[in-house]
């Protein structure tokens, strides 16, 4: 019977691991051992404590949907003493379901499985409305906060959130016999799991996002991690990951697209298609170094459709335009740029809140409602259309000018 040594009660890692091996070789849930290491008398090394022998020849691979390994997840973070056993089911009876296998892994119990996970998000919820209220305390510099340990540990998994929360500041949250404490560069646990790798834990049953309060984080990096985990909007789920701003963290010169493309949604970077290519290029010619300015787009994620095998660009619509709409308050707030240069109609229309004609707009200074300056151009990916090489010459010569006429604008 095969055994498996997890480090602690919460090790999501070593769990994933042998149980991609052991659903590999056909094992069935009621053939495995899950036992917590103790580390004062165990030497042994978290894993499979015993080889796998007269097994089934392993299959090649296997796929779990995301959905199914955050149930699983969500599971790990109750503390029932079977929890390993009905993670390894739920994942054991979906990959024999897709297979055609359904007797190879029986049915585990899908309502105990959801009603532990809601249990949990219930809890996450709780802790990530606790984080509003800790206490700073100047003397220290450090935020506290006390509350009554919860039958989970989905605190110990949402420690990451009151970070990004606190924009990395220190903090200390005390849960009768468990504590966590951040202090400004890691994570001190107490308790059950007191040497623990938040590493090893399970994601949080809740994306990063999910109650998180944008308007008071400080940092640019910490909204930056935390809009990584946004799935506000449907395109978000579609898409290969958020594209955030980047570049100086203070410049005084800022630049807003629509979206990201293909490219940038591969890369995970703003600007680094064909269009940000030639953007780079005019910055260039003009004078100013990209490393200095800082780009970002109105909508954070790569909104498409596939025709034949290839993915189009569409173009963001209203909801997702509000959906990333905190996004992109939270960076011009930190940022405080003097100039924010829209590039094309659906990032002037966004900024400007009303709808927006470039041919009429273009080219002079705009007051904005944060007491800044805006200008609005065209984007870049509006010369890659133009339909003849002297058109295409022209716009550039144009768009040219008009950051040269930034550039003058912040240097004034």
């Amino acid at each position: 019977m095969p055994t498996v040594l997890l480090a602690h009660g919460l090790d999501f890692a070593t769990w994933r691991n042998a149980t991609r091996t052991l659903i590999l070789h056909d094992i069935r849930p009621e053939d495995i051992v899950w036992d917590i290491q103790d580390p004062t008398t165990s030497a042994s090394a978290p894993g499979l404590a015993t080889p796998l022998t007269d097994t089934p020849a392993p299959r090649a691979t296997f796929g779990v949907s995301r959905a199914v390994m955050q149930l699983a997840g969500d599971v790990l973070q109750t503390q029932a003493s079977d929890r390993f056993g009905l993670a390894y089911s739920l994942i054991a009876h979906h990959v024999a379901s897709r297979n055609g296998q359904h007797d190879r892994a029986p049915a585990p119990d899908i309502a105990r499985a959801e009603a532990l996970a809601e249990d949990v998000r219930n809890d996450t919820r709780a802790l990530r409305a606790l984080a509003a209220q800790l206490r700073h305390y100047e003397d220290t510099g450090m935020w506290k906060g006390t509350c009554d340990a919860p039958a989970s540990f989905a605190p110990e998994c949402n420690a990451r959130f009151i970070t990004l929360q606190l924009s990395f500041q220190p903090w200390r949250l005390g849960m009768g016999e468990r504590t966590m404490q951040w202090d400004g560069n890691t994570l001190h646990l107490e308790g059950a799991l007191r040497d623990a790798s938040p590493a090893s834990f399970p994601p949080p049953a809740l994306a990063l996002a999910e109650g998180m309060d944008i308007e008071r984080i400080t940092s640019l990096p910490a909204v930056a991690e935390t809009a990584r985990s946004c799935l506000i909007c449907p395109m978000a789920h579609h898409a290969t990951q958020t594209v955030f701003g980047e570049g100086s963290a203070t410049a005084s010169l800022m630049f807003v697209g629509e979206q990201p493309g293909d490219q940038e949604d591969l890369v995970g970077r703003p600007f680094v298609g064909p269009a940000g290519q030639l953007f780079d290029r005019a910055l260039q010619e003009v004078g100013i170094a990209r490393d200095d300015v800082y780009v970002t787009n109105t909508v954070k994620h790569f909104k498409f459709f596939r025709r034949n095998g290839r993915r189009i660009h569409q173009k963001a619509g209203v909801e997702e335009i509000r959906a990333c709409a905190p996004w992109l308050r939270a960076e011009r707030r930190l940022v405080r740029p003097r100039l924010l240069v829209m590039l094309g109609a659906t990032a002037a229309s966004a900024i400007l809140q009303r709808p927006v004609v470039i041919g009429r707009e273009r080219s002079h200074p705009i007051p904005l409602d944060d007491a800044t300056q805006g200008l609005v151009t065209v984007h870049p990916s509006f010369l890659l259309r133009q339909p003849t090489a002297e058109a295409r010459e022209r716009e550039y010569a144009r768009f040219v000018e008009d950051l040269r006429l930034a550039r003058s604008l912040i240097s004034s």
